[in-house]
């Protein structure tokens, strides 16, 4: 990987992490953005899947502390769910790959974000029995959940706020791309990672 290259995934990373941590709109962070613009960008796959996981996984740590939530977090699995629409937003970057332009990075922002909401809240609803009953009925209570968590704050809606925020930072990220690297967006290429 080049130096331009280097600086660019480590500022991506860098900004990743503390999305999570001092931005406090709920869902709101560049995570998901981070998965999607390393399995668009990065050649080479043992190496770009596993980026978006250690930012992941360091912003998880850093708030494991923070209080009960996020400590239980790890401890009651629900952590997998996370990860795999993590993974499957991964896999959304790698089919816009070879198609870099405005409108798919925009589909596969949106895409990411659906995929998160019902892998994640799928996972509430099999994760809390007590809260949510095994029935259609539950299910529909923790996707209703997920659309507001907090009652009578304008940026409740953890879904809106996870479409505006993969929207945002891809666009930042993808754009950044282009800025740093000097390219029109006609003729921009995947970033070479080599080992």
């Amino acid at each position: 990987m080049n130096n331009k290259s280097n600086i660019i995934l480590f500022l991506v990373i860098i900004l990743a992490v503390f999305s999570r941590l001092f931005i406090t709109i709920p869902n709101f962070s560049a995570i998901g953005s981070l998965a999607l613009f390393c399995g668009a960008m990065a050649n080479r796959n043992r190496f770009s899947i596993l980026v978006p996981f250690i930012a992941l996984l360091a912003g998880d740590l850093m708030m494991a502390g923070t209080g009960k939530m996020y400590s239980e977090y790890f401890t009651n699995g629900y952590f997998i769910y996370v990860y795999a629409a993590f993974a499957l937003t991964w896999f959304i970057g790698r089919g816009i790959k070879n198609r870099i332009k405005v409108s798919n990075i925009v589909l596969a922002s949106v895409l990411a974000s659906v995929s998160f909401f019902l892998i994640t809240n799928f996972g509430s609803w099999m994760q809390m029995e007590l809260v949510y009953p095994r029935s259609a009925a539950g299910i529909g209570q923790s996707y209703l959940a997920g659309l507001v968590f907090y009652k009578g704050d304008l940026l409740s809606n953890f879904f809106l706020n996870q479409v505006v925020g993969d929207l945002f930072f891809s666009l930042v990220f993808f754009g950044g791309y282009l800025l740093i690297t000097r390219q029109s967006p006609d003729k921009l290429f995947p970033i070479k990672v080599k080992s």
